[in-house]
Order: C-alpha cells, then sequence, then structure tokens
C-alpha cells in the first residue's frame, strides 16, 4: 500500500514540474540559463565558456539574454546584452575592455591570436589579444 502512494506522489510532483521545464529559457543548446546572478563573481549558472581560461555565464529575464565573461579569478570582465539581433555593451566589468558589436565592428589587430570562447545558432564571442591589448569581438553569424 505504501509503494502505491509513494508513486502517486512522485507522479503528482513529475506533473507538477512540466509547466516549469516547458517554460525554462535556454541557449538554443538545450541549457537553461539562470534568471539571478548577473553581475556577481560567482554566479549559480553554468559555465558556458569554450576556452578554459576563461568562465562565460548566460542569463535571461524579460526577453532579454545577457553574457557575462569572468576571468579566472572570478573578476567581472564585460557583460553583453541581447535581444533578436541587437548587441550592447553594459556598463559593468574592466571598464577598459574594448568589444566590438556587429553594429559598430572594431577592427583587430593583423597579429591578434583568435580565442573563440562562446558560440551559439547566432553569434560568436571572440577574444582577440595582441601583447598587452584584448579586443572582445561579437560575430553575427548567419
Amino acid at each position: 500500500m505504501r509503494i502505491s502512494h509513494f508513486r502517486h506522489a512522485v507522479g503528482i510532483l513529475i506533473l507538477a514540474a512540466v509547466p516549469m521545464f516547458a517554460s525554462a529559457q535556454s541557449d538554443n543548446h538545450g541549457v537553461q540559463l539562470a534568471k539571478r546572478g548577473l553581475g556577481q563573481s560567482q554566479p549559480l549558472a553554468l559555465n558556458l565558456s569554450l576556452d578554459p581560461g576563461w568562465r562565460l555565464y548566460g542569463f535571461q529575464r524579460d526577453g532579454i539574454t545577457y553574457y557575462q565573461v569572468n576571468d579566472l579569478a572570478g573578476r567581472v570582465q564585460l557583460i553583453i546584452g541581447n535581444a533578436d539581433d541587437v548587441f550592447w555593451v553594459l556598463p559593468a566589468g574592466d571598464s577598459s575592455a574594448q568589444v566590438s558589436l556587429p553594429e559598430g565592428p572594431i577592427q583587430a589587430p593583423a597579429n591578434a591570436v583568435r580565442s573563440l570562447v562562446y558560440q551559439n545558432q547566432t553569434f560568436a564571442l571572440v577574444l582577440h589579444r595582441s601583447g598587452a591589448g584584448v579586443l572582445w569581438s561579437v560575430e553575427a553569424l548567419d
């Protein structure tokens, strides 16, 4: 008798969770993006970085997606906002960071070393290093 009550309770819990999973926001790779923690040095969010030298966290709220890049010490380097095909940089993190956006691209130095930090179906975030200089580049994918 106890086992049937347990099965019934588990079934109810699973059915109650279905709407939450159905409405979860993702990065189009099935990864659920966080709803809180933007700007924190160690947010409770999945590290989406493709480069082991960086941490990249995705957040989504009210139809806007934010991508936060932290160094390995947890310092916020930059936060990029994205809605549809529009990207912008939030005034957070290392204010000296140069960021190239699709709406106003900045040419990377010819001798810069390119590193892919993040990529989804619509854009890539690339780091270009040249000596002490750093250029972050949001590159729209067609």
